[in-house]
C-alpha cells in the first residue's frame, strides 16, 4: 500500500510540474548571456563569409556609417557559442562563424534564440561568396551583395530581400521561401512548402515537390518544376519552361516569345500577349482548348501539353 502511495505521489508531482510549465512564461532565452562582437577588415581582406548556425538568424548588409568594413554579431547565446566566437578570426580571406549549440545545455523552451548579424561595407567593397547553412529555424536576409550567395535551411522559413548576386541559391527541405527584389540569376529548391517571388531580374530556376509557386514581376528566363501544387506567374517577361505533375499553371500579363508548358493533371491558363506573333502548339488528351488563332508571322512557339485538363488563352 505504501508503494502505491509513493507511486501516485510521484505521478502527481510530474503532472504538477508540467502544469506549472504550461502556465508560466518561459524565459530561458532571456537568461542566456548577451554577446556582441565585431570583426573589421580592409577592402580586399575578406572575400568569403561562411556561417553554420543552429540559431534563428537575421542578417543585413548596410552601407558603412564610418567607411570601415566590419561584421558584427549580437544576441543572447549559450556560453559555448560565445567562446567559439571569441576564438574566431578572419583566416586567409574568409570568416567562418560557428553558431552551434551544446545539446546538453539546450533548455526545453518554446522561444527561438535570435541572433543578428550586420555586415557593413564601404563603397566599392563587395564579397565574393556568402554561405549560410542551418539545421532548423527561421532566417531572414536583407541587402546581401556578393558574387555567389548560398542560403540553406533544413527546416524553417527562409526570407531574402534586396539581394544582389551573380548567382543566388535558396534551399529548404520544409518551410516557406520568400524572395523579394532580387537582382541576379536565382535557383530555388524546396521539398515541401510555398515559394513566393516578388521582383526578380535574372534567370529563375525553381524546383519543388509539394506546395505552391507564386511569382510577380520576373524579368528573365524561367525554368519551373513542381510535382504537386499550383504555379502562378504574373507579369513575367522572358522565355519559360513550366512543368507540373498535379496542379494548375497560370500566367497573366506575360511577355514571352517562347513557352514550353506541360501538366499531367490540371489546367493551363495564359493571358493573350498582343506582342506574340508566332504559333500556338496546344494539345490536351482529356480536356478542352480555348485559344485565338495563331498570328503565324514569326517562328516563335508557345507549346502547351496537358494529359488531363483544359488549355485556355484568354
Amino acid at each position: 500500500m505504501n508503494n502505491k502511495k509513493w507511486f501516485f505521489l510521484g505521478i502527481s508531482l510530474i503532472v504538477l510540474s508540467f502544469a506549472g510549465t504550461a502556465c508560466q512564461p518561459l524565459d530561458f532565452v532571456d537568461k542566456l548571456p548577451a554577446h556582441e562582437q565585431k570583426w573589421t577588415f580592409a577592402q580586399h581582406e575578406l572575400n568569403a563569409l561562411v556561417i553554420d548556425s543552429e540559431y534563428d538568424v537575421n542578417m543585413e548588409f548596410i552601407a558603412s556609417p564610418d567607411d570601415t568594413n566590419y561584421v558584427e554579431i549580437s544576441g543572447n547565446m549559450q556560453q559555448n557559442t560565445i567562446d567559439q566566437l571569441k576564438a574566431t578570426e578572419i583566416t586567409g580571406d574568409a570568416l567562418e562563424l560557428q553558431l552551434l549549440k551544446d545539446v546538453k545545455l539546450v533548455a526545453p523552451n518554446y522561444k527561438s534564440i535570435n541572433t543578428r548579424i550586420i555586415v557593413a561595407l564601404a563603397d566599392d567593397t563587395r564579397l565574393q561568396q556568402i554561405s549560410y547553412k542551418s539545421g532548423s529555424g527561421n532566417t531572414s536576409f536583407t541587402g546581401l551583395k556578393a558574387e555567389m550567395i548560398d542560403l540553406s535551411v533544413s527546416s524553417g522559413n527562409l526570407r531574402a530581400e534586396v539581394i544582389t548576386a551573380g548567382r543566388l541559391s535558396l534551399t529548404s527541405k520544409s518551410g516557406d521561401i520568400t524572395a523579394e527584389r532580387i537582382q541576379g540569376d536565382t535557383e530555388i529548391q524546396l521539398h515541401s512548402g510555398d515559394i513566393k517571388v516578388d521582383g526578380l531580374k535574372g534567370a529563375l530556376t525553381v524546383q519543388s515537390t509539394s506546395g505552391s509557386i507564386t511569382a510577380v514581376d520576373v524579368d528573365g528566363s524561367a525554368d519551373t518544376s513542381l510535382h504537386s501544387g499550383n504555379i502562378k506567374f504574373d507579369r513575367f517577361t522572358g522565355h519559360g519552361v513550366f512543368k507540373s505533375a498535379s496542379g494548375n499553371i497560370t500566367l497573366t500579363g506575360q511577355r514571352s516569345d517562347s513557352l514550353d508548358i506541360s501538366v499531367r493533371t490540371g489546367d493551363v491558363t495564359l493571358s493573350p500577349d498582343p506582342e506574340f506573333n508566332g504559333f500556338f502548339d496546344l494539345k490536351t488528351t482529356s480536356g478542352h482548348i480555348t485559344a485565338p488563332e495563331s498570328p503565324q508571322e514569326t517562328t516563335d512557339v508557345i507549346k502547351v501539353r496537358a494529359a488531363s485538363g483544359d488549355i485556355r488563352i484568354r
